[in-house]
């Protein structure tokens, strides 16, 4: 993750949410309607959308199950409409956001991404890269 990215984990039940491997492929499908090809990353990592600003990865266990988390980027200009996009994906998905950093669920509702974003490490760069000091 880059420094003017913002990293959410898809969550359920208050925690990042970890999917069945009978569903991958249809959820493959839908992220690559949605966002994008998938591109390969690591030996089970994908990305959809680009691995350098807005995207959401694919992160599989070696027992198939899988986990799903939205990179926001802070110094793009379509980020508002990304965020419209990876909101539709958890309502899909029946989930919310778990923010590492924030230490917070987030809503999947544009309002409630765009507030967690402002409060991140990602926005403190975007907004004066330059002076920018990262939080220990």
């Amino acid at each position: 993750m880059s420094v003017w990215q913002f990293d959410l984990a898809f969550a359920q039940g208050g925690t990042a949410a970890s999917w069945l491997p009978s569903s991958r492929s249809d959820v493959m499908h839908y992220l690559a309607s949605r966002v994008g090809p998938s591109t390969p990353m690591l030996e089970g990592w994908r990305y959809f959308g680009n691995e350098a600003g807005n995207c959401i990865d694919m992160v599989s266990d070696p027992d198939g199950r899988y986990e799903l988390h939205a990179r926001l980027d802070a110094c793009a200009g379509e980020t508002d409409q990304f965020i419209e996009v990876v909101c539709d994906v958890a309502h899909a998905l029946g989930c919310e956001f778990f923010s590492e950093e924030l230490s917070a669920l987030v809503r999947p509702s544009s309002r409630a991404l765009k507030e967690a974003l402002q409060r991140s490490s990602a926005w403190q760069f975007a907004l004066d890269p330059e002076g920018f000091q990262p939080s220990r």
